[in-house]
C-alpha cells in the first residue's frame, strides 16, 4: 500500500514530533501547499512508487542532458535545502520544499541565479507529473523533488567516471507555503554566515575552519562524513557561487577521488594569498590550485589528513563512492522523523557525543 502524507491539523502530531515543531519542520496546519509561483496544490496524497521515481529521475536528467540544470546546480540545491538542519532543536531540513520559498531561495549562499533555474526546471517536471496522476491520487511534492534531483545528479557524476551507483532515496516529504514561513525566524536562525562544505564564508572568522566543525555537528556527521562530503562535493563543483576554490581537480563534475589526491600530494606547496583566507597551491604539471583554509584543515590536521589519506590511496574508489553516497543520504534525511525507530533517537544522541569528543582536539 503507499504511503498517504498528511499535514498536522487540529493540534495532532506528525512525524512523531508535537505541532508545535511542525512551523520549523516543514509543516503547517493547513490542506494546502503553495508552489514558487503562488498556486496551490493538494498536500494528501499516495506517495511515488520505485516506478514512478525512476520516470522522475529520467525526467530530470533529460533535463540535465539539455543543460535546463547541471549537476553542480543539482547537488547546491539538495545540500541547500536540507543542510539547514540543526540536531540541537530539530529546525531546519529539506521536509517543507522552503528552498524554493524567501527567504531561502534569496540566501546568497544558496546562489538564488542558479537556484531559481533549479526550482523552475524541478517544479516544471512536478507539476506535469502531478497532472497526469491526478486520478491516480499520486502525487510528488517539491520537496522530494529537491532531494531527487541530488540523487540524479550524483549518479550521473559518478557514471562520468565510470562507475554505477545508486544513491538512496525515500519520498513522503510535504510542501509547505509561504503563509507558513516565518521569514525573520529562518533569517536569524537558519541563514549560514558559512559553509565549509560549499566553500562558502561571509563571517569576520579569520579561522573559518571552526565553523565547519560547528556545522558537521548539527549535521550529526562523523569526522569521515565530513571529509568525504567535502572531498566529494569539491570535485562535483558543488561551491557557492560556483567558486573554483577547493575544487582540487581538472575533471569537475566527475565524482572522483582527485580531491584526496591533490590535498595529500607533497609536491603541492601552498602559499598564502593576500586576503589571509586562501592560500595558492603550485604544481609541477597544471594550472595553480586555490584553496581555502577548509580545505587545507583537512591536509594538515593529523586525524583528518589520515582520513584523506585512506581515500587518496589508488584502490579507495569503490569505498569513496560507497562512503560519499551514504554520508549524502544521511543529511538529506535528518528530518525525516515519521522514519525513525523508538531506539534510533538515543543512537543518535551516541553518534553527536562521539563526534564532540573527537573534534574536540582539532
Amino acid at each position: 500500500m503507499p504511503t498517504i502524507v498528511k499535514v498536522v491539523r487540529n493540534g495532532k502530531q506528525i512525524n512523531g514530533l508535537p505541532s508545535a515543531h511542525c512551523a520549523d519542520s516543514g509543516f503547517g496546519e493547513g490542506r494546502l501547499a503553495e508552489h514558487s509561483d503562488g498556486k496551490n496544490v493538494e498536500e494528501d496524497y499516495a506517495t511515488v512508487s520505485s516506478n514512478d521515481v525512476r520516470f522522475l529521475k529520467g525526467k530530470i536528467l533529460d533535463a540535465v542532458n539539455r543543460a535546463e540544470a547541471s549537476i553542480p546546480d543539482l547537488v547546491k540545491a539538495s545540500w541547500a535545502s536540507a543542510s539547514t538542519y540543526r540536531c540541537t532543536d530539530h529546525r531546519g531540513g529539506a521536509n517543507g520544499g522552503r528552498i524554493r520559498l524567501e527567504p531561502q531561495r534569496s540566501w546568497p549562499a544558496n546562489d538564488p541565479a542558479s537556484l531559481a533555474k533549479v526550482i523552475a526546471t524541478l517544479e516544471a517536471i512536478q507539476l506535469q507529473f502531478n497532472k497526469t496522476q491526478a486520478a491516480t491520487g499520486t502525487q510528488v511534492s517539491f520537496a522530494d523533488m529537491v532531494v531527487l534531483g541530488g540523487c540524479v545528479a550524483i549518479e550521473e557524476a559518478a557514471r562520468r567516471a565510470g562507475h554505477t551507483v545508486r544513491v538512496p532515496f525515500v519520498a513522503g516529504r510535504a510542501d509547505s507555503s509561504q503563509q507558513q514561513t516565518d521569514v525573520a525566524s529562518f533569517d536569524a536562525a537558519l541563514k549560514p554566515r558559512m559553509d565549509g562544505f560549499r566553500n562558502y564564508d561571509a563571517s569576520s572568522d579569520a579561522r573559518p575552519e571552526r565553523g565547519l566543525i560547528d556545522r558537521a555537528h548539527l549535521l550529526t556527521l562523523t569526522a569521515p562524513e565530513m571529509c568525504v562530503l567535502i572531498g566529494g562535493m569539491r570535485v562535483l563543483g558543488a561551491n557557492a557561487d560556483n567558486s573554483s576554490v577547493g575544487v582540487l581537480t581538472d575533471r569537475p563534475g566527475v565524482l572522483s577521488t582527485d580531491f584526496f589526491a591533490s590535498i595529500c600530494d607533497d609536491n603541492i606547496t601552498w602559499t598564502p594569498m593576500s586576503c589571509g583566507k586562501l592560500f595558492q597551491g603550485s604544481r609541477p604539471a597544471g594550472e595553480p590550485f586555490t584553496a581555502s583554509r577548509v580545505d587545507l584543515v583537512l591536509g594538515s590536521n593529523s586525524q583528518l589528513r589520515a582520513i584523506c589519506e585512506s581515500y587518496a590511496s589508488a584502490d579507495s574508489t569503490e569505498p569513496f563512492l560507497r562512503d560519499f553516497v551514504s554520508a549524502w543520504s544521511k543529511v538529506m534525511m535528518l528530518d525525516r522523523f515519521d522514519l525513525l525507530q523508538p531506539n534510533q533517537g538515543k543512537e543518535e544522541s551516541t553518534t553527536v557525543l562521539y563526534y564532540s569528543k573527537t573534534v574536540s582536539r582539532l
